[in-house]
């Protein structure tokens, strides 16, 4: 009996160990979607500029034709959902990408490989010498305002929410994966790790 209550213990520590271990990896999976779309994003943005010569901002609640320069870092900017909607729980629900497309990424040619996504998305841009808007954009170019055109796109990732929670938590900055790519990054920018 005492071996069988060992062997069932040893059990349950391993399995214990193989949850948080595959949560990370299904985590570390899914953030491999916001580097591609990040990636993406960012060509998309250089052949905008060679076309026009200007980036563009792609955000949910953009004029068409958009309005150059035009920075915005509001919530509801996030295509394809606010990252503050209950409903924003990447951990375990993909968002469905609107069909046709967004007219945002539609401008720029933006396709995703998915038909569901688990992170939402955001551009922002603005010509030479225009200061970025405070938030995520002032952590950017903190000592100085960009003097060329410049466009940082945003994944916004809420993959480590509570198994028993229904909606995420009330400080998604701090709970939220932010992952940024600039016009003059040479890759990925980590805004904020979620834990």
């Amino acid at each position: 009996m005492v071996e069988l209550m060992i062997v069932v213990v040893i059990l349950g520590i391993l399995a214990a160990i193989a949850t948080v271990g595959y949560k990370r990896y299904v985590a570390r999976a899914r953030l491999s979607e916001a580097n591609a779309m990040l990636a993406e994003l960012s060509s998309k943005e250089q052949l905008y500029f060679m076309d026009m010569g200007a980036y563009v901002p792609v955000r949910a609640n953009d004029a068409n034709p958009p309005v150059q320069p035009s920075p915005d870092e509001s919530v509801g900017a996030y295509i394809p959902i606010s990252p503050t909607d209950p409903t924003f729980e990447s951990a375990r629900t993909p968002h469905d990408v609107s069909n046709p497309l967004p007219a945002a990424w539609s401008r720029i040619g933006l396709r995703p490989r998915w038909k569901q996504l688990y992170c939402t998305y955001l551009v922002n841009a603005g010509g030479a010498n225009q200061a970025p808007p405070s938030g995520i954009g002032s952590q950017l170019w903190a000592s100085s305002t960009p003097i060329v055109p410049w466009f940082y796109a945003v994944a916004a990732c809420n993959l480590n929410t509570a198994d028993d929670s229904s909606s995420p938590p009330s400080g998604l900055s701090a709970n939220a994966t932010f992952l940024v790519v600039t016009h003059d990054s040479p890759g990925v920018i980590s805004i904020n790790d979620g834990h």
